[in-house]
């Protein structure tokens, strides 16, 4: 079977064989069959991520640019998110608010919960427009329920607070809980908080001290 992949590969060079040599350090190999596949979204967006960080070809900045740009366009969540985040922290480009929240929402409808956890900050600050808290908490919910710690710790916050959706301190509990349980050091601390409390759940300070204890271990 490796020698047909093999034979497969040299007569007509597949994705799955650039992915290999990429993984393994053979960028210029890699680069050459990409090249070939320029109207695949991934292959645009592996070889943009080669081009910004120099791996097998000339570093160029531009035209690694330009390939996140039409990564995107062929529906690369992963190029949105990475130009979202260019546009947001101003990198290679002046900063946009606007244009990364757009990247943002675009990766996000398809199902990406880093980029509906983004989105949701964006609308739960009001960075454009007027704060949506409502917006951000649907996002956040999104995200939280594909296990994203973020927004799930994000989504206990605003249940506790009443932001966006009606307050419920258990249904805080229960999205730190889920944060909590997969690392996730501010969760850990705000779980501590409830059970401390009784907030939402029974007081329970050794419980408490538990999650305090482990909050303190991430933040050193």
């Amino acid at each position: 079977m490796r020698l047909f992949r093999r034979i497969r590969n040299f007569f007509k060079p597949t994705m799955e064989y650039a992915g290999e040599l990429y993984a393994s350090g053979h960028f210029l190999k890699a680069a050459k069959i990409l090249r070939k596949h320029a109207g695949n979204p991934n292959a645009c967006f592996t070889l943009a991520t080669m081009y910004e960080n120099g791996q097998g070809v000339r570093r160029n900045v531009k035209a690694a640019l330009h390939l996140y740009f039409l990564s995107a366009r062929l529906g690369s969540p992963h190029a949105m998110l990475t130009l979202g985040n260019y546009m947001r922290q101003g990198v290679y480009m002046e900063k946009r608010p606007e244009g990364a929240l757009a990247m943002f929402e675009a990766a996000a409808a398809t199902g990406m919960p880093e980029a509906q956890y983004k989105a949701g900050l964006y609308h739960l600050h009001g960075h454009v427009g007027k704060k949506n808290p409502e917006k951000a908490f649907e996002y956040f919910e999104k995200a939280a329920e594909q296990g994203y710690p973020p927004a799930q710790n994000r989504l206990g916050l605003l249940f506790a607070g009443g932001r966006g959706t009606i307050q419920s301190d258990e249904d805080a509990v229960y999205w730190y809980t889920k944060a909590a349980e997969q690392g996730h050091g501010e969760a850990m601390y705000n779980l501590g908080c409830m059970l401390s409390g009784g907030r939402g759940t029974k007081r329970d300070n050794k419980a408490a001290l538990k999650w305090f204890r482990e909050a303190a271990k991430k933040y050193g």
